[in-house]
């Protein structure tokens, strides 16, 4: 008799084992991670939590008595388009819980997309460019990346609440504060945990970060309905986390049950994305990427492609500002009321900068010059895009047709400008048909108002889209820059006045020369810093296409 050999069969590995192991490698991610946010991440948080500074400041100043705060109260609280904005005002006990009201809500959301954004960045964005296989291929567990990715948004939210809660603290030590904290680290868990599965579902980051920031947005829109008409639809303000962050109500209710409801979100979000994670394939999302067919007689050209590329983000980002822009225009009409009842509205105007005796004009164009910074950050994410295609391999691939380098830089440029001052016309257009709406104005007068205000900041975002360019031309690694120059002149314009900076420095920041139109008249318009202006964002354009032209392609 012949004995036959059998193979070996192989033991199983222990489930405890198996999972231990998908956990290798953590730590070495999470401290690459922090390396390479080392600027993005805490510049996010000083800008957002500077901004509860400044309202401290402001509210201090203009709203200090008792009587003030009840007064802004009554001129408000009955108005929809600031219930929408902003949520009720009921807690005028304070300064601190003022501020609370000022601007807890709107920076909830606001922390809400962040956190989602830093969670899509190291999970699904690494993996879209292929950096992730690299790192899987060595000894890192297959959760490595995604826990790291929650850690980010952890830290994020965990520092994000503590400093908002000290900033609030330093007014006055109160449960108040903390309760302020608990509702910034709530959404940002909340998100965090929400952006982890949409990092599992999207097979590309630009889809990941779209899902995570219009849960986030869709939150804040139905509590804002819900603040309205609270009898009716007060059950909205328990479908999203932006609704369960308002329900802690520093400075009121003190109630940390939501926030409870936001950690757990964030658990159950988490241990979702890993289970997904663990059944799919690296590389793939649970909706797969729609493959265009072989021949298109629509994608002609590199100005085609980039538009098909870029035209999903450029739909949130025009639905974002022009819904706010609306709600702002829709105030329009009450900002008179509020002068002729609180003398502190309309020196909180003038401080700013804004001069003419139309308080509504005013207004108009004090909000526009906050919007004009999103239109430069469009601008600066379509820079990145080009960027991701080079890193990806693709614009080699593109410029091995006929297509030349300077025809391909210049339809992606000619996107990223022409998309701004689109989103610019956009929030100008939402701005007067909400003003329209809801005063005696004729359309053609608010619309064309809401255009000007719009129209004179379109030079400032074109040099900074110059700048961006002009990084990506000759240094694409530095490209991200083009965020820190946003948010250095938001801080510069934002603090100017509050720190008494010097002309000289607020000047740098190139928003800060357009005119506050329509509140002032056209013929008054210095028409020279915008000329200037121009002239600096052609130039740094110029400059984007003779680096790109000398340098190699890609850049890893």
């Amino acid at each position: 008799m012949t004995a036959t050999t059998l193979p070996a069969v192989p033991v199983l590995e222990r489930p405890a084992l198996a999972l231990r192991g998908a956990f290798a490698g953590t730590g070495d991610l999470l401290r690459l991670a922090l390396r390479r946010d080392r600027v993005l991440l805490p510049a996010q948080i000083l800008v957002c939590v500077l901004l509860f500074v400044s309202t401290l400041s402001s509210v201090s100043e203009l709203y200090g008595t008792q009587e003030q705060r009840d007064t802004i109260q009554a001129t408000l609280v009955t108005n929809p388009a600031f219930l929408v904005l902003l949520g009720p005002y009921e807690n005028t006990g304070s300064i601190a819980s003022t501020v609370s009201w000022r601007v807890g809500i709107f920076m909830v959301a606001v922390f809400g997309v962040l956190a989602a954004m830093a969670v899509v960045r190291h999970t699904r964005k690494e993996e879209q460019l292929g950096r992730l296989e690299l790192v899987r291929a060595a000894r890192v567990g297959s959760l490595a990346p995604l826990v790291t990715g929650l850690v980010i948004g952890v830290i994020f939210s965990v520092v994000s609440g503590a400093l908002t809660t000290a900033v609030v603290w330093s007014e006055g030590p109160s449960a108040g504060a903390v309760a302020l904290g608990a509702q910034v680290a709530g959404i940002g868990l909340a998100a965090a945990g929400l952006a982890a599965v949409a990092a599992q579902v999207a097979s590309s980051s630009r889809a990941a970060n779209a899902l995570g920031v219009w849960v986030v947005i869709g939150g804040y829109l139905l509590r804002g309905g819900a603040d309205v008409d609270p009898d009716a639809l007060g059950w909205l303000h328990w479908v999203s986390p932006v609704g369960w962050a308002q329900q802690i109500d520093p400075y009121g209710a003190n109630d940390y049950g939501p926030f409870l409801l936001c950690a757990a979100l964030f658990v159950v979000g988490g241990a979702a994305a890993g289970w997904l994670t663990l059944h799919r394939d690296l590389g793939a999302g649970l909706i797969a990427e729609r493959r265009g067919p072989a021949h298109s007689t629509s994608l002609t050209s590199t100005g085609a492609l980039m538009a098909r590329l870029t035209r999903s983000s450029f739909v949130v980002w025009a639905a974002s500002i022009g819904v706010y822009m609306f709600f702002v225009g829709y105030l329009m009409a009450t900002a008179g009321d509020l002068v002729t009842e609180n003398e502190q509205f309309a020196d909180y105007i003038a401080a700013m900068g804004v001069r003419g005796s139309d308080i509504a004009a005013g207004f108009a164009a004090l909000i526009m010059s906050w919007t004009a910074y999103a239109g430069a950050g469009y601008g600066v994410t379509v820079v990145q895009d080009i960027r991701g295609e080079e890193a990806l391999g693709r614009t080699e691939a593109v410029l091995a047709t006929r297509t030349s380098r300077s025809g391909y830089l210049g339809a992606w440029l000619a996107g990223a400008v022409g998309g701004a001052i689109l989103l610019l016309g956009v929030a100008g257009l939402a701005l007067g048909a909400g003003n329209a709406l809801a005063s005696d104005t004729g359309w053609g007068e608010s619309l064309g108002d809401g255009l000007g205000a719009a129209v004179v900041h379109v030079p400032a975002v074109l040099v900074v889209i110059g700048l961006t360019s002009a990084l990506f031309g000759w240094f694409p690694r530095l490209v991200g820059l083009g965020w820190a120059v946003i948010a250095a002149s938001f801080l510069v314009t934002l603090l100017g006045s509050l720190l008494d900076l010097p002309d000289a420095v607020v000047d740098l920041s190139p928003f800060a020369h357009a005119p506050a139109v329509p509140a002032v008249a056209w013929a008054d318009v210095d028409w020279a810093p915008l000329g200037w202006l121009l002239l600096i964002a052609f130039a740094l354009l110029t400059l984007a296409f003779a680096g790109f032209r000398r340098r190699d392609v890609p850049v890893v």
